[in-house]
């Protein structure tokens, strides 16, 4: 008879587990060898045959229990560690536990001696039992580290809860030795075969097995109605054979909650459900294991016994979508092995807690008249939770408010709401809420934030939901692009898994894998908002997070934070950098909008708060922000920002949310010129908004109807021109210029008007500044003619425009044509705007270079100490202007053979930009150093510099640039004084 023949009949007499199947997996465990020709299998191989025959003969529906004895134990640890090690951990998914009776995990000291001296010596299996066997421990390691620790389920590891039990009475395999290093399991009643022999279905050995594959069929039923096809299974195995058991739960009796002895009479008979509202797990969420280290973490906080004085109350806070529900599910669901427990969704909460008083077993007359308003229903219900005589758990699901959980709001913070310390009874309140700050206005709490999950996480999210939708790392950065939002990560699970399910088409789905999605959900979210390509919702399955957005807006409407929504929308109108909200918030222009109109300081704050508190922003500080950075930010989520780009009202009022958004934009720039470093930091923090609204509104797609919407959106254009072409960031320039002078036309406006004139003259700047002067030589006599007509020749724009022509023309060596034009402009910049204007001086600036390149060097000399000074008084030295006219004067300086006085010109130019070394212009200041060194003799330095010098600027500016060539002239120059001339030492 099979060792396992005894625990098979009581399987199969139980009502409870009814439906489940036992399967035993047979392999040779003889201890002698009788034919010599049949040697006894090794373990790898037992646990290779035990893989063929759960994939073979085992139903592929449902899920799997191992249950095994002495060295079936030992079989399931290698089947495991050999599937890990050929990364088929998928392989593994059906199984949900492993129970291990009597399993050698340290080996057995059990007639060691004799075994050592009998003919079965030889015997590999033998071997395995013999104490601390190399394989055994590091298949334990193995085990442990990729099973019960595992951090993700995928092809390498997998988390598999493993219980290992030892019999009191065992002295073949000691309780010690069978509890082994796993840290869940037990000691049980009996020796070594009666372990696995129980007599009576109370006995716990079987009570053991029966409670996880009755947690099974109630986690089937739940998630199927009580038709579920795939079922639970389980599975046993022992010496000589392993059994496995599989098979559907009835629908017509769910078990007992799991974990609860048969017959315990201690807890009262469950009434009926009253009214049709359930309290029971939704264990239709649960449908994928709970990921991310953190949320677990929090779980076991939950579970966790408090120490004396701690609060009982967990609040779990984060975003709508971040997963708080499912945790307190998780919660529930382990806690249900040994409480009761309770669901109660605060929409319904009065009808909720009423059946959690007839669960209690609260007398129906009791229940009416205090529902009926002859007493307080919370009163009576949580009377009722103190004197309960079990531990219990009860869940309140979304309390965003704390109207809904008391007639007045300072109840719930007095504990005399619904949400209670539990003072007497072994009781757990568990609480989700949108809002970060219910601790408020709950009752003394533990507040748990839940985080959004981790890329890694993430990935392992997609990968279980949709196995064939990519590879990790594709799965990865779908997550990344998502934002580790679980709402969203299962909405596009559901979304692949949906096309992957569809019926047979002529067609191939436009997205199909990860890849696909994360590449159109990019595209999506970078489409102007307010159009219909900006629409993600229905299109890529996100609709309930769409939902969830709108719940919490409606949610701080209801709290009269009216404009929470039209504020939102128009933060999701910017950029997904960082949004330095005082900078645009602190401003009259956004009383005046029609989208906010009136809306005053308090309530702005308040409206932060508000968002804040739901976590549909997050803030940012930074205390320590030097250089004129905003020190106070705010962030969306890239799933809530993408969303609300296409919500309908910017649709519908694009050219409002524009307007406003622009106003705000010029408004917080006004007094911070975009060329004077010490307004880069405002700048670098509003630029990238800067460039998304100008893309969103004058992009060819656009519709944006208002022309004075378009003319301040091409304003903000060449102010942050401007501000690339000082910091150096000439590509990006360009492509914004480019963006805007293809699409000029098709928004209205000629190549020839006043707007698109400022965007050339920018773009001639940004050729200027690249080296290709006879492009701007180009543009820049084009847009000066156009400019004087239009305004006249003394006219700002005009003389601006002049002045670059005339500094196309030095570059290109031109200086005698230059002069004359130059001498003409300051005369009219001096009537103008006065010699200590900043063009004044820039245009004194490009007449010196031409006096000096002409010979006229104590002239030129003279006029760059004038405009030095004048530039060190009114602007920092850091200023591009006036690092280069330290540069010109160094080289006037070098000229008359004062090259130390040059060298410590350029050296403070240097030292005070603040420029990175391979900026257009720290390589001129670099190059000019370089010049002075040849000066002074210093040929090796000189070498070492002009050699770094030219392999930035073949990287920088390529191999063909005429800089780039340049500075190889002079590096061929110094090797040939180098070898011709002395050195001068460094001293």
């Amino acid at each position: 008879m099979s060792v396992w023949d005894q625990f098979r009949k009581l399987l199969a007499a139980d009502d409870d587990l009814r439906g489940v199947v036992a399967h035993c997996f047979p392999y040779s465990s003889k201890k002698a060898r009788i034919r010599p020709d049949r040697a006894l299998a090794e373990y790898d191989d037992i646990a290779d045959s035990l893989a063929t025959f759960l994939r073979v003969q085992i139903p592929r529906t449902g899920r799997v229990v191992l249950v095994t004895h002495s060295q079936g134990g030992l079989i399931v640890q290698r089947y495991l560690v050999r599937t890990l090690h050929e990364d088929r951990g998928h392989t593994l998914a059906r199984t949900a536990d492993i129970i291990m009776f009597g399993c050698p995990n340290n080996g057995s000291d059990f007639l060691l001696p004799l075994r050592r001296l009998l003919f079965f010596l030889r015997n590999p299996q033998e071997r395995q039992l013999r104490p601390y066997q190399r394989e055994v421990l590091e298949t334990q390691r193995a085990v442990l580290r990729s099973v019960v620790q595992a951090e993700r389920d995928d092809r390498s590891q997998w988390r598999i809860p493993i219980q290992a039990y030892g019999g009191t009475d065992d002295n073949v395999v000691p309780a010690r030795e069978a509890r082994g290093v796993f840290p869940d399991g037990a000691t049980v009643p009996g020796d070594h075969f009666q372990i696995i022999q129980p007599e009576h279905r109370d006995e716990a050995p079987y009570r053991v097995v029966a409670d996880v594959l009755s947690r099974l069929l109630a986690d089937g039923e739940s998630t199927s109605g009580g038709e579920d096809p795939s079922g639970g299974e389980g599975s046993s195995g022992g010496t000589g054979d392993t059994a496995t058991s599989a098979g559907r739960p009835a629908p017509s009796a769910p078990p007992e909650p799991p974990g609860r002895p048969k017959g315990e009479a201690s807890r009262p008979r469950v009434p009926k459900q009253q009214g049709g509202v359930s309290v029971s797990l939704p264990y239709g969420r649960r449908k994928a294991r709970l990921h991310g280290r953190e949320p677990r973490s929090i779980v076991a906080r939950i579970l966790d016994p408090p120490a004396p004085g701690d609060p009982r109350i967990h609040v779990l806070t984060g975003l709508g979508g971040s997963g708080k529900s499912r945790i307190a599910l998780e919660a529930a669901y382990q806690a249900e092995r040994g409480r009761r427990v309770w669901w109660v969704t605060v929409p319904r909460i009065n009808a909720c807690m009423r059946e959690v008083a007839n669960r209690l077993g609260t007398p129906s007359g009791e229940v009416e008249q205090a529902f009926r308003g002859d007493g307080s229903p919370m009163d009576l219900v949580w009377r009722y939770l103190e004197a309960s005589p079990d531990p219990w758990l009860l869940v309140i699901d979304n309390a965003d408010t704390p109207h809904r959980l008391a007639p007045e709001a300072d109840q719930v913070a007095d504990g005399t709401g619904w949400v209670r310390q539990p003072m007497q009874a072994d009781g757990i309140v568990v609480v989700t809420t949108r809002d970060r700050a219910a601790a408020s206005w709950l009752p003394p709490c533990r507040v748990h934030s839940v985080p959004l999950l981790g890329e890694d996480d993430g990935a392992d999210l997609l990968l279980e939901s949709v196995p064939d939708g990519g590879t990790r790392e594709e799965a990865r950065r779908l997550s990344a692009a998502l934002g580790g939002l679980p709402l969203a990560l299962h909405g596009a699970a559901s979304y692949l898994s949906s096309v992957h399910d569809a019926a047979l088409s002529l067609d191939d789905p436009v997205i199909h894998d990860f890849a696909g999605y994360r590449a159109e959900f990019e595209a999506r979210s970078a489409s102007p908002p307010g159009t219909t390509a900006s629409g993600l919702d229905e299109m890529l399955g996100l609709s309930t997070m769409a939902e969830v957005c709108g719940i919490a807006l409606d949610l701080l409407s209801s709290q009269g934070l009216a404009q929470a929504g039209p504020l939102l929308r128009m933060f999701a109108c910017l950029g997904i950098a960082p949004i330095p909200y005082r900078s645009l918030l602190d401003s009259s222009a956004i009383t005046e909008s029609p989208l906010l109109p009136g809306f005053t300081r308090a309530q702005r704050n308040a409206v932060l708060k508000g968002l804040d508190d739901l976590g549909l922003v997050e803030r940012i500080s930074r205390p320590e922000a030097e250089g004129g950075q905003p020190a106070h930010s705010l962030t969306l989520h890239p799933v809530v920002h993408a969303l609300l780009r296409g919500d309908a009202e910017v649709q519908e009022r694009r050219a409002e949310y524009y307007g406003l958004i622009v106003d705000l934009l010029l408004e917080a720039t006004r007094t911070s010129p975009p060329d004077d470093p010490v307004s880069w930091g405002i700048w670098t923090a509003i630029a990238p908004h800067m460039m998304e609204v100008v893309r969103a509104c004058l992009a060819g797609d656009s519709h944006v109807d208002s022309n004075p919407v378009l003319r301040g959106a091409l304003e903000l254009a060449r102010l942050t021109i401007r501000y690339l072409i000082s910091v150096g960031l000439l590509r990006p320039a360009q492509e914004l210029a480019t963006t805007v002078l293809d699409n000029c036309e098709a928004i209205g406006f000629q190549r020839d008007s006043r707007e698109i004139l400022g965007v050339r003259h920018e773009q001639g700047r940004i050729a200027l500044e690249s080296g290709d002067h006879e492009r701007a030589e180009t543009e820049l006599r084009e847009v000066a003619a156009v400019r004087e007509r239009l305004l006249g020749a003394k006219d700002p724009y005009t003389l601006a425009s002049r002045h670059k022509l005339a500094r196309s023309i030095i570059e290109q060596g031109r200086f005698g044509e230059a002069e004359p034009l130059l001498r003409s402009i300051v005369q009219a910049e001096l009537v103008v705007h006065g010699p200590d204007h900043s063009d004044t001086v820039t245009v004194r600036h490009s007449l010196a270079r031409a006096m000096f390149a002409l010979g006229q060097t104590v002239e030129a000399e003279k006029e760059l100490r004038d405009i030095l000074q004048i530039s060190l008084g009114k602007w920092s030295p850091s200023t591009m202007e006036t690092l280069h006219i330290r540069q010109t004067l160094a080289r006037c300086l070098m000229v008359t053979k004062r090259s130390d006085e040059a060298g410590e010109l350029i050296r403070q130019a240097l030292s005070d930009t603040t420029h990175e070394p391979d900026s257009a212009l720290a390589m001129t200041l670099r190059f000019t150093q370089c010049q002075v060194l040849i000066d002074q003799g210093r040929f090796l330095a000189a070498h070492t510099q002009i050699a770094q010098l030219l392999a930035d600027r073949k990287r920088v500016l390529g191999k063909g640039h005429p800089e780039t060539l340049r500075t190889q002239r002079l590096l061929d120059a110094v090797e040939d004084l180098r070898n011709s001339s002395p050195e001068k030492s460094d001293d």
